[in-house]
């Protein structure tokens, strides 16, 4: 593992964490879904780094989750997530215009599955706060 690989990127995946929650205080709800997905993504290709294997060049987190050998515990909340890369973002992605499609509820949702994503990876793969020093 190279140590600043895997800080870069386990600390921008809390920041997305993070940005997705306040994005719900002021309506953001496509955004917090859109940046639940990438808090994901990035605690994935940090965790690979921290294994000291090479980050992937992905946006499929159910794939990089397999790779990853994640318990299948896990697969509901990945899939719900993985949706959100694109349907969050771009209204040829689906039928309808995405910040239109997404509610307070559901981004809360999306919100919680990343926070529980994140305790049960990090508890897994042994991964804490003294990591980064």
């Amino acid at each position: 593992m190279t140590r600043e690989i895997f800080a870069r990127w386990f600390k921008q995946a809390k920041h997305d964490l993070e940005m997705a929650g306040k994005n719900i205080t002021i309506g953001g709800f496509d955004i917090a879904a859109f940046l639940s997905h990438q808090a994901v993504e990035k605690l994935f290709k940090a965790v690979f780094a921290y294994q000291g294997q090479k980050v992937p060049k992905s946006h499929y987190i159910d794939e990089m989750a397999r790779e990853l050998k994640l318990p299948q515990e896990l697969t509901e909340d990945i899939l719900d997530l993985t949706v959100d890369y694109t349907l969050a973002r771009y209204p040829d992605a689906g039928f309808h215009v995405p910040f239109e499609e997404y509610s307070e509820e559901i981004a809360k949702d999306k919100v919680n599955r990343a926070q529980r994503i994140f305790s049960k990876v990090l508890s897994l793969k042994k991964i804490s706060g003294e990591d980064l020093l």
